[in-house]
């Protein structure tokens, strides 16, 4: 059952706790896994929703993470260039970025789920309602 809080976190919690694989609103960190792929509806800890009525909720939760992954692409070129110039190996460059592109959406699946999680509570505050449980923050 959903736990009321008296003060919500501020936004800058909310992004934290988002960017460390906890519950945005709680901080629990084991708050929507089990395991590394499997979710759950619901908070073990405070009983917050991740979706909080929205059925499109995955969207958000994948473009973070297509996000993430260019960035580590991004990333990974900016410092293989910069340790290996002038002399750059373009397929070794290719080789690491490709690597990265393809282990990255699975790095940051759990990280990109709570990291919009927090976005969202940051957009849309959750109601009293939402907090007492009765209920799912339907749009």
């Amino acid at each position: 059952m959903p736990q009321p809080f008296d003060r919500a976190p501020s936004r800058g919690r909310l992004l934290l706790r988002g960017f460390t694989r906890r519950c945005a609103w709680c901080g629990d960190r084991k708050a929507y896994f089990r395991g590394w792929f499997g979710r759950q509806e619901r908070c073990h800890a405070c009983g917050h929703r991740y979706r909080r009525g929205d059925d499109a909720f995955e969207l958000g939760a994948v473009t973070a993470n297509i996000i993430l992954t260019f960035l580590g692409v991004l990333v990974t070129v900016l410092i293989l260039v910069l340790f290996t110039a002038p002399d750059v190996p373009v397929v070794w460059v290719t080789v690491a970025a490709g690597a990265v592109a393809l282990v990255g959406p699975a790095l940051f699946y759990p990280l990109s789920f709570t990291l919009w999680q927090a976005v969202d509570l940051w957009m849309r505050r959750p109601t009293p309602e939402e907090l007492s449980g009765e209920s799912d923050g339907s749009l």
